[in-house]
């Protein structure tokens, strides 16, 4: 992964929406394997917060684990 601290080298960062924190693309270690489980987890293994009620995409109700976004910093797409 590029150095994100070097100026001109900000690169994308998948992260979890509610702590922030990067992620991986590897199911997460503390879930069994099953049909269900999620694809990304965080970088110590624990899968990602977990949300109560609807996402879109996703089955309705109860408690889920959220969705990964891609965090672009400001850097990455400005001049300045």
């Amino acid at each position: 992964m590029a150095d994100r601290n070097k100026p001109g080298q900000c690169a994308p960062v998948i992260i979890c929406p509610e702590c922030t924190e990067e992620v991986r693309n590897i199911p997460p270690t503390d879930w069994s394997p099953s049909y269900q489980r999620p694809d990304y987890s965080h970088q110590d293994g624990s899968a990602l917060c977990l949300t109560y009620g609807d996402i879109p995409g996703q089955s309705t109700g109860g408690i889920q684990t959220l969705r990964p976004v891609v965090f672009v910093p400001l850097g990455a797409l400005t001049s300045a």
